[in-house]
C-alpha cells in the first residue's frame, strides 16, 4: 500500500506533495488566518542554517543541514553526523527522497549517496561505475531509477547497483540544483548558470536557457502540477513550461529570488524566496505572501514540504525550521482596533461589536468594518471594563473611574462624589425590571435606576464579599453573583440571598463568571478551576490535565455542539457530549481540545477576569493580551483520523537496539531499559499523550502521559511486549498498539536445569546432613553410654572409696573403746590413715568436677614455682627423703596455660612418682622431672625407676578408679583426671613403663599465649 502511495506522488511528480491529505489553504481565501511555529538551535536543531525538509513514509521529518541530518517525530531531534556517523566524511547535507521500499536516501556535501533502512545509516555502493560524493539533489523514478545531480560532475543514474553517468557534453560538468519527473516519464533538470534540460529515455530532448525565455541560467528549483505546467524558480523570479512548450513569466513574481517550489492538492505554487513565502494560483493568478507572524520573519527559505496534517515545513539558511498552518480562528487586532489589550466585548441590539480596550475609547466593529467612539473622562490609562449599550442609544460603561453613562457628546460619571460606594467598577447588568447593577472591586453590587442607588449589597448587607467579579440574571429574575472569597449569592426577586461555597473556607477562590445552564444548573469559571452547581452545591468538574496551570475565565455555549472556556493559555473545546457523558459518571475525566498560538490565535493568553461573547451569528468572540479572537464553530474542524505511533528507541543499558525487528533476545544482566516513542502529530507536539504497558509486567495500561519515554528497571528473565498508543492534540485516541517484543535471558542459575540441579544438590545435602545427624547422635549415644557407664562406676567406686575408709575409722574406734589403753596410739594412726585417705579422694573428686564444669583461665605458668610448691606438699611423705630427685628447665620465652589445672596434672604425676616407688627395693632410687619449652609447647617428662606397671594395665591406667595394683591406696581417679584435663588444655599424656625399672610420663600440652592475647 505504502509503495502505491508512493509511485502516485512520483507520477505526479509532487513527492514533497503528498495527495489524498486534508483540505487546506484553498487559493479561494487569502492566506491571513495561520499560526506560525520555530524551532531552532535552542530547541536541539543542530543548526539554523537549513538545507531540506522531507516527510518520510513513516511520517518522520528529516532536515538536513550543513552540521548534519536530523530526524524529528515531535518529541525528539536526533542528530547525525561526523561524531556518530563514521562513514561520512563532512557534516554537510543537500536533500531528501524516499523510494517505494521505505529507503530513504540523502544527498551529501563530500560523503556521496547515504542510504537509511531498517534504522540503519550506509553508503550507496556500486557495482560498476562511478558515483558523485558532492550531491545537491535526488530523485527516484517511476522505474525505480535514483538520479543523482552532482556538485560540477553532472548527472548520475543508479539502477541495480550499476552507476551510470548520463553523457551529455553541456551538462557534464554542470550542478544540478533540482531534478523532476513529469507525467510522460520525461526528466527535467535544472542547473546553476547553464538553465534547463529536458531528458528523454536518459537522452537530452530540450535545452532551455535566458535564449528561450528564462530570466536566468541559474533554476534553483522545479515542481510539476496536476494541470501539465513545469513550474520553474530562478533567482529572477518564477516562471512555467505550458502545454505548447513556451515559457511563461508570473509578472508579480518577477525579480523574486525564488529558491524551492512546492505545488499543493489544489494545484497552488508555493514559492520559497529570499524575502518570504509566496503562493500562486493558475485559476486566479493572484499572488498571496506569507512574510511572517509573532516575531517570526520568513527569509531565505531553503525548502518546502506539506505534510499528512496539512501543514507546511519551511526550512531556513537563517531561521532555522518552521511550521505554518491554516487556521479557521480569526483575530482583530492593531491597528484596525486601537489597542491589542482587549477588556471587554459587548454585541448590542443593533448587530454592533463594542469592544473595551485599555485605550480611552470604545473600538466599533461591523461587518469588516471599523470604528471608533472617544471618551472624554480620562480613565487613567485603565480603559473600560464593561459595556452596555441601551436601546435608547446611551451607553454604560464599567470604569475604574466610576460608572460612565455616556448620551451621545454628554457624559455623567457616578462615582463616590454622587454616591456610590465605590470608583472602581468592572460590571454592567440591566435586569427585566428595568434595574441596573454595577459590581465593584471593593464597594459590592449596587442596585441603580433613574439616576440614584436604590441599595447597595456589600458584606454588611446579605453578601459575603465587597468585590463583585460576575453577575447573571436566571429567567426568574434571580441574580448569580460570583465574588472574590465570599463564594456565589443567589439574589432572588423578593431580596432573599443564598450563598454557596466551594469549600468551608473560600478565601482566595475566584469565582470569575457564572454561565447559567437550559436545565437551571450553572457552570462557574474560576481561578481554582472549572465549577458545576447543580442547585443545591459547587462541585469541582475534573478537568483532563496537561500539566500545566490554568486559571478558567468564562465559559460560551455556543447553542450547538461544543463549550469554549478562556483561560490563560488558550482556549478549550468542550464538546457537550462528553459533557453528558461526566455528568453520568461514564468517563472520569472530562476531555477537550486546546486553541492557542498553534490553532491560529494572536495571543494564547485570554483576558483575564472578564466575559467572552457568542455572537448573533453564531461565533465566539473572546477577549485575549492580542486582540480578539474570532471562532466560527461551524467551520473548525480538526482531524478526527488517529494518528501513527512509532516507537523510536530501545534503549538496554544504553546500547540501541533495533526497532526494525520482530522480536529481540537480549542477554542476562540488563539493568535499564529505555523505550522512546512518538505520535505522529506535528499540529502541536507538545499536546501529543502517550498510553503504555509492558505485557509480562504489566496488566494495565498507564495514565494519559505527555513524555514519549519510560524506563525500566532490573526485569526478570521471561518474554515481554511493550504496547503504545497515542492521542493527538485533538485527543483522537489511535488504539491499535505499537509494539515491540523481546525476551530477556536469564543468568545460568536463573534457569530450570539450575534450580534441579540445586534441588538435586539439596537433597544431596540432606541427605549427607541426616546421615551426619545420625552418626552425631550414635556417638552422642556411644559418650552417653560412656558418661552412663562411668557414673555408675563413679557412684559404685566412690561410695566404696568413701564407705570402706569409714568402716575402718568406725571399727578402730569400736576397738580403741574395748582395747587396752596402751594400744591406742595405734589405733589413732590407723584412724588418721584413713581420713588421709578420705581426705585424697574428696580432692580427687573436687578436681574432677572443676575441670568438668570451669572454663578456662589463661595466664602465664611460672612451671619453677609450681613444681617446688609440689615437691613441698608431698615432703613430708615417707618415700620423699628416700629418694633422690632432680629437676631440670630449658623454656625459650614465656608459656601460657590455666596453671590451676597444670598443677592438678604435675602434682598427680609427681605425687604417684614418689608414692608408689619402693626405694627399699631399688638401688639408687630417683625421681627426675624434666621441662622443656618453646614459643609453641612445652614438654613435661616425670621418669623414676620404681615399681613400673605390668604391660596389662598400661592401656587401663587412665580409666576412672582403675587401680593398676591391689597394693595401690589411691581412688584410681588421678590419671584419669590427668588425662581429662590435659584434653581441656590442648595437651595430651604418653606412659612408658617396664614392670620393676620403673615408668616415664611425659605431657605436651600448647602454648595457649595467642588466645591470652585475645
Amino acid at each position: 500500500m505504502r509503495g502505491l502511495l508512493v509511485f502516485v506522488l512520483f507520477s505526479f511528480c509532487t513527492a514533497e506533495v503528498g495527495l489524498g491529505q486534508i483540505a487546506g489553504f484553498d487559493p479561494k481565501d487569502p492566506i491571513q488566518n495561520i499560526s506560525l511555529a520555530q524551532w531552532t538551535a535552542e530547541d536541539g536543531l543542530s543548526s539554523n542554517n537549513l538545507t531540506h525538509v522531507f516527510q518520510d513514509s513513516k511520517g518522520l521529518l528529516w532536515i538536513t543541514s550543513f552540521n548534519g541530518v536530523m530526524i524529528f517525530d515531535g518529541e525528539r531531534v536526533e542528530i547525525y553526523d561526523i561524531n556518530n556517523l563514521d562513514l561520512l566524511e563532512t557534516d554537510g547535507f543537500y536533500t531528501v527522497v524516499e523510494d517505494s521500499n521505505g529507503v530513504v536516501y540523502l544527498g551529501s556535501q563530500g560523503s556521496g549517496v547515504i542510504k537509511y533502512t531498517n534504522g540503519v545509516f550506509s553508503k550507496v555502493e556500486s557495482k560498476s561505475g562511478y558515483l558523485p560524493k558532492s550531491v545537491p539533489s535526488l530523485l527516484v523514478s517511476q522505474t525505480g531509477a535514483l538520479y543523482i545531480g552532482s556538485n560540477n560532475q553532472g548527472l548520475f543514474k543508479l539502477k541495480d547497483k550499476k552507476a551510470e553517468w548520463i553523457d551529455i557534453p553541456i551538462l557534464n560538468k554542470g550542478t544540478i540544483s533540482s531534478i523532476k519527473e513529469d507525467d510522460q516519464g520525461r526528466i527535467w533538470v535544472a542547473t546553476e548558470g547553464q538553465g534547463l534540460f529536458c531528458l528523454k529515455n536518459d537522452k537530452l530532448e530540450r535545452h532551455i536557457s535566458t535564449q528561450d525565455g528564462l530570466h536566468d541560467d541559474y533554476v534553483e528549483s522545479l515542481a510539476c502540477t496536476g494541470e501539465g505546467l513545469l513550474m520553474i524558480a530562478t533567482t529572477k523570479g518564477l516562471q512555467y513550461i505550458d502545454g505548447s512548450g513556451s515559457v511563461v513569466s508570473i509578472k508579480e513574481l518577477t525579480n523574486i529570488y525564488i529558491n524551492y517550489l512546492l505545488v499543493d492538492q489544489w494545484n497552488s505554487v508555493w514559492a520559497g524566496a529570499e524575502s518570504g513565502l509566496a503562493r500562486w494560483s493558475n485559476k486566479t493568478d493572484k499572488v498571496d505572501w506569507v512574510r511572517g507572524k509573532q516575531g517570526i520573519d520568513l527569509v531565505r527559505l531553503s525548502s518546502i514540504i506539506k505534510d499528512r496534517e496539512n501543514s507546511l515545513w519551511l526550512t531556513s539558511s537563517r531561521m532555522g525550521l518552521m511550521r505554518l498552518k491554516e487556521s479557521r480562528l480569526s483575530n482583530l487586532t492593531e491597528p484596525d482596533l486601537s489597542s491589542d489589550r482587549i477588556n471587554i466585548l459587548h454585541e448590542s441590539w443593533d448587530g454592533n461589536l463594542y469592544i473595551g480596550t485599555d485605550q480611552n475609547q470604545l473600538d466599533v466593529y461591523k461587518d469588516g468594518a471599523y470604528g471608533r467612539i472617544n471618551i472624554q473622562t480620562d480613565l487613567g490609562g485603565n480603559g473600560i471594563r464593561d459595556i452596555y449599550y441601551d436601546e435608547d442609544g446611551s451607553f454604560w460603561l464599567a470604569t475604574y473611574v466610576g460608572i460612565i453613562h455616556k448620551e451621545g457628546l454628554s457624559e455623567t460619571v457616578y462615582s463616590t462624589a454622587n454616591g456610590m460606594p465605590a470608583n472602581n467598577f468592572r460590571i454592567v447588568l440591566k435586569d427585566q425590571a428595568g434595574y441596573f447593577w454595577f459590581g465593584s472591586r471593593s464597594g459590592g453590587l449596587v442596585k441603580f435606576k433613574d439616576g440614584r442607588v436604590h441599595e447597595v449589597f456589600d458584606n454588611e448587607n446579605k453578601l459575603e464579599s465587597n468585590f463583585i467579579l460576575s453577575v447573571q440574571e436566571s429567567s426568574d429574575g434571580s441574580l448569580y453573583i460570583g465574588t472574590h472569597s465570599g463564594g456565589m449569592s443567589i439574589l432572588k426577586p423578593s431580596g432573599e440571598v443564598s450563598t454557596f461555597h466551594l469549600k468551608e473556607d473560600d478565601a482566595g477562590v475566584l469565582l470569575f463568571n457564572i454561565d447559567l445552564m437550559a436545565d437551571h444548573t450553572a457552570m462557574v469559571t474560576a481561578n481554582v478551576g472549572l465549577l458545576h452547581f447543580d442547585g443545591t452545591k459547587l462541585k469541582q468538574v475534573n478537568l483532563a490535565s496537561d500539566r500545566r496551570s490554568k486559571t478558567y475565565f468564562d465559559l460560551v455555549d455556543d447553542g450547538k455542539d461544543n463549550f469554549w472556556i478562556t483561560t490563560n493559555l488558550g482556549i478549550l473545546q468542550i464538546a457537550k457530549s462528553d459533557w453528558e457523558s461526566y455528568k453520568k459518571n461514564q468517563i472520569q475525566q472530562l476531555p477537550y481540545v486546546i486553541l492557542d498560538e498553534n490553532s491560529g490565535m494572536n495571543n494564547k493568553e485570554c483576558t483575564g477576569a472578564t466575559r467572552s461573547l457568542l455572537t448573533s451569528q453564531g461565533k465566539v468572540m473572546v477577549p485575549t493580551l492580542g486582540g480578539v479572537c474570532e471562532i466560527s464553530p461551524s467551520n473548525l474542524q480538526f482531524d478526527n483520523s488517529p494518528p501513527d505511533v512509532l516507537i523510536r528507541n530501545i534503549l538496554v543499558d544504553d546500547e540501541v537496539l533495533s526497532v526494525g525487528s520482530e522480536f529481540a533476545e537480549i542477554e542476562a544482566g540488563a539493568l535499564r531499559y529505555i523505550f522512546e516513542f512518538a505520535v505522529i502529530s506535528y499540529t502541536a507536539p507538545e499536546r501529543n499523550q502517550f498510553r503504555y504497558k509492558l505485557e509480562g509486567l504489566e496488566k494495565d495500561w498507564s495514565s494519559p502521559d505527555y513524555s514519549g519515554r519510560v524506563e525500566y528497571t532490573n526485569l526478570p528473565p521471561g518474554k515481554y511486549t511493550f504496547k503504545v498508543i497515542g492521542a493527538n492534540e485533538s485527543n483522537v485516541w489511535n488504539t491499535n498498539p505499537t509494539s515491540f517484543s523481546f525476551r530477556v535471558k536469564p543468568f545460568f542459575y536463573q534457569t530450570i536445569w539450575f534450580y534441579l540441579l540445586v534441588l538435586a544438590l539439596m537433597i544431596g545435602l540432606f541427605l549427607v546432613i541426616y546421615k551426619w545427624r545420625i552418626a552425631f547422635i550414635n556417638r552422642q549415644n556411644v559418650e552417653l553410654k560412656k558418661v552412663n557407664a562411668e557414673l555408675d562406676r563413679f557412684v559404685y567406686s566412690a561410695s566404696h572409696e568413701i564407705r570402706s575408709p569409714l568402716s575402718s575409722i568406725l571399727g578402730l574406734i569400736q576397738l580403741a573403746r574395748v582395747g587396752e589403753p596402751d594400744q591406742q596410739g595405734e589405733y589413732f594412726d590407723h584412724i588418721e590413715k584413713s581420713v588421709n585417705r578420705l581426705d585424697e579422694f574428696i580432692h580427687d573428686i573436687v578436681d574432677y568436677s572443676r575441670n568438668a564444669r570451669l572454663g578456662i583461665e589463661i595466664e602465664e605458668v611460672d612451671f619453677n614455682t609450681m613444681i617446688a610448691n609440689i615437691l613441698e606438699d608431698i615432703s613430708h611423705t615417707k618415700n620423699f627423703h628416700a629418694i633422690e630427685h632432680d629437676v631440670n628447665y630449658s623454656l625459650d620465652g614465656k608459656f601460657y596455660s590455666d596453671p590451676r589445672r597444670f598443677k592438678v596434672v604435675l602434682s598427680n604425676i609427681i605425687t604417684n612418682a614418689f608414692k608408689h616407688h619402693q626405694p627399699d627395693k631399688t638401688n639408687k632410687p630417683y625421681v627426675s622431672i624434666d621441662v622443656l619449652g618453646d614459643k609453641q609447647q612445652v614438654q613435661i617428662t616425670v621418669k623414676d625407676n620404681g615399681p613400673g606397671i605390668e604391660n596389662k594395665h598400661v592401656s587401663k591406667v587412665f580409666k576412672m578408679f582403675y587401680r593398676a595394683t591391689t597394693r595401690s591406696e589411691g581412688s584410681g581417679l588421678g590419671l584419669y583426671i590427668v588425662e581429662e584435663t590435659l584434653a581441656k588444655l590442648q595437651g595430651a599424656i604418653d606412659v612408658k613403663t617396664e614392670l620393676g625399672k620403673g615408668s616415664t610420663f611425659k605431657i605436651t600440652a600448647r602454648n595457649l599465649k595467642t588466645l591470652h592475647e585475645k
